[in-house]
């Protein structure tokens, strides 16, 4: 079993139980919303509870580890497990954003090891590693923290999520070249078809079987997102990858995520556009995804494999 550290404290792998991998604690607003927002963000996580789910891994990098403090106390029933790294430039902090390489590793390091600046004394440390990029073609920004987390994740033996809409296999193969391994490392949103390239479902299937054959794990999370990528080409991949002997390469989630208006109204990612995506919070994983997977003859087995077993399996990777 592996040790990994959550908002809570340590917990072996074997505790981890139903977990999401990628998901959003949206508490970086503007302090007049703020109560509003930790409301929303209590109900949304007692929710996920009641349906059964166990762990949360928070893939946003630049946490508000005050208002999550608070969250853990309202909602204690849950295993969270917070990131460090960089998202996307455009949307980073500059004191993160504009760190040389090294710093960036020092800045990873200390809140792997000692916690996040002015919250070291609460013992909350990150559990996973977060990096990002937009297209295949990094910028050498991108690279720099793609090097960074690399670095990083060998000192530290701590595993890596990627935000890879596009590029899934190239950072895989940067990472690699760079010394990470591969079998602690997934790559996020990688069904999302305005990233393919103009490749075709198989062939973005072979593509991204590559990754999976160099020992990486695959997340998906578009149920409810038609628009960007229909449920029929998402079940081609689940039952491809299943039959292919890499199911053990799979994770469901919904990377669940919320903003707050100029009039405070919540709006889920894409809801303005698409009123039917404003129901998929973290819950909506049991309540709508595995029920679509069930009645498409996906068996609960291999559901609790992609839930229960390989985040286990992928988080006890660097033992």
């Amino acid at each position: 079993m592996a040790k990994i550290p959550t908002v809570k404290g340590y917990i072996d792998s074997s505790q981890l139980g139903v977990t999401l991998m990628h998901e959003h604690i949206c508490l970086s607003v503007p302090e007049k919303y703020y109560k509003k927002a930790m409301d929303y963000q209590v109900k949304l996580m007692q929710k996920a509870v009641d349906v059964g789910i166990n762990t949360i891994v928070d893939l946003g990098p630049y946490p508000n580890i005050a208002g999550i403090i608070e969250l853990s106390e309202r909602v204690p029933d849950v295993n969270l497990i917070l990131s460090t790294g960089a998202y996307l430039e455009h949307v980073t902090p500059e004191n993160i954003r504009n760190l040389s390489e090294d710093g960036m590793v020092e800045h990873i390091v200390k809140n792997l090891t000692e916690g996040y600046d002015d919250f070291e004394d609460t013992g909350i440390k990150a559990g996973i590693l977060k990096v990002s990029a937009n297209t295949p073609n990094f910028t050498e920004w991108e690279k720099k923290n793609f090097r960074a987390v690399a670095k990083a994740h060998r000192m530290q033996k701590v595993p890596i999520a990627t935000h890879a809409c596009a590029g899934a296999r190239e950072q895989m193969e940067f990472l690699r070249e760079n010394g990470a391994d591969i079998n602690a490392t997934f790559y996020s949103h990688v069904e999302a078809e305005f990233g393919w390239e103009c490749r075709s479902l198989e062939e973005e299937t072979k593509y991204l079987e590559d990754v999976t054959r160099a020992g990486g794990y695959l997340q998906f999370n578009n149920f409810d997102f038609e628009f960007d990528t229909p449920f029929p080409d998402i079940l081609y991949l689940f039952n491809y990858f299943e039959s292919n002997g890499y199911g053990d390469k799979i994770f469901i989630s919904i990377d669940a995520n919320w903003y707050f208006d100029d009039d405070g109204h919540v709006w889920h990612e894409a809801e303005k556009g698409h009123p039917e995506t404003g129901k998929r919070d973290y819950a909506y994983a049991i309540t709508n995804a595995v029920p679509m997977l069930m009645s498409a003859g996906i068996s609960l087995q291999r559901i609790n494999k992609y839930l229960i077993d390989n985040p286990r399996r992928f988080f006890e990777a660097l033992m």
